[in-house]
């Protein structure tokens, strides 16, 4: 599997290397008679143009007439590695550094020529010294995803995943680091789990990861059952019933059924009962409160929350909106504006701060928060996508009925 090394590496690899005009004298004193120089500018121009099989002729015909110039081996080597013939690459690489140590980067391309070779064990000094070093962020990159396979390739995973959490702290935006990254993460959970399925076949802990792998898939039922079996072997483990409580309102969200609204009403209450510190069951209980009109309770479970989690920016937004419905736009304001501190992309809050102003007579606030949340919904329009960076496991804050985001 090749990585995607694209030609703006190699133009920054060429760049760091000895300047041209002194290759144009080594290649010209040794063998002043062949025209080497020309030849050497016209391999230049190949390999800046990306006609690979051209360059490869003419480094390797400079290569046999001058040996012993460490630079042109390098470029056969960069040439090399451009067309994806590895095996051709490492001598080339090899020779150059052999005849020229100093020259920058050629350990890098010469361990990720033996990481596409798939020779780990003789890939992972190099690659280890170049990820560790201050480097061109594009050279980084590759030699971080060169890194992450090779440990994989050896079975040390753990060091593979403390890589690509670097990786994506350098890289977060990155696609292919987000893939590579993503496809580890997703390895590692499955030997874990298959370690837990051996050494523990009928612990809660496997059958919560059960529940919760059934609840990813939308395989409620079977989530249930797997979260009934934790229970039964301990029946006060924290974040079950919470567990419970969100199939529930998953199922009924599908279904339109109050009853599994109640149900999971319950479980929210029940998993308080056990552990009053879960603020996502105070948030859930909250929310459906609020849309119950059952508006004072859900003050209390947003505060509740809210104080449990000051960090929690959607617990503050319900709390703002219930505070608006209960005609304390005053009361509402320091809230709401807490909450878009907390996450500012989220067109709700600004939405909800906007009717807060305007209720407490705050006609400038109202206007300024107003046209946050156009830009916010103009920002989503364009990317064709959400916009806000939610906490994952509670019902989303969502815009009034009949307000448009589009």
């Amino acid at each position: 599997m090749r990585q995607n090394v694209g030609w703006a590496w190699v133009a920054v690899f060429c760049a760091a290397m000895v300047p041209d005009v002194g290759l144009h004298a080594q290649t010209q004193k040794a063998d002043t008679s062949a025209g080497l120089g020309a030849e050497f500018s016209q391999a230049e121009r190949a390999l800046a143009a990306g006609r690979y099989d051209e360059a490869e002729r003419l480094y390797g015909e400079l290569a046999r007439r001058a040996p012993q110039v460490a630079e042109v081996h390098a470029k056969l080597g960069v040439t090399y590695f451009q067309e994806g013939k590895y095996a051709a690459a490492v001598p080339s690489l090899r020779r150059a550094i052999a005849l020229k140590p100093g020259l920058p980067n050629l350990d890098a391309l010469l361990a990720m020529s033996l990481s596409e070779l798939g020779q780990h064990a003789a890939a992972l000094p190099g690659l280890k010294r170049a990820f560790s070093r201050p480097a061109d962020p594009p050279l980084a990159r590759m030699v971080g995803l060169h890194l992450q396979r090779t440990y994989m390739g050896l079975g040390r995973d753990a060091e593979a995943v403390s890589v690509a959490l670097e990786l994506s702290r350098r890289f977060s935006d990155d696609p292919e680091v987000l893939y590579h990254t993503g496809r580890l993460f997703a390895h590692y959970a499955y030997l874990q789990t298959m370690t837990l399925q051996r050494v523990a076949p009928d612990s809660v802990w496997l059958h919560q990861a059960a529940g919760e792998a059934n609840e990813s898939e939308e395989l409620f039922d079977a989530a249930i059952r797997e979260y009934e079996q934790v229970l039964a072997q301990e029946p006060n483990r924290p974040g079950i019933h919470y567990r419970i409580g969100r199939v529930r309102l998953a199922q009924s969200a599908k279904s339109g059924s109050d009853a599994l609204v109640a149900q999971a009403r319950a479980e929210f209450e029940r998993e308080l009962q056990r552990d009053p510190s879960n603020a996502n069951a105070a948030y859930e209980l909250g929310e459906l409160q609020r849309k119950a009109g059952e508006l004072d309770h859900a003050v209390a479970s947003f505060t509740a929350a809210a104080s449990v989690d000051p960090g929690f920016a959607e617990a503050l937004v319900g709390l703002g909106r219930t505070l608006i419905d209960l005609r304390r736009p005053g009361d509402a304001v320091p809230v709401l504006e807490r909450a878009t501190a907390l996450d500012p992309g989220d067109d709700v809050g600004f939405y909800q701060l906007a009717a807060a102003y305007g209720g407490a007579g705050n006609a400038a606030g109202q206007q300024r928060a107003l046209e946050t949340f156009q830009r916010l919904r103009d920002q989503k329009r364009g990317e064709g996508g959400p916009i806000r960076s939610p906490r994952p496991d509670v019902t989303k804050q969502e815009l009034p009925p009949g307000t448009s985001r589009d």
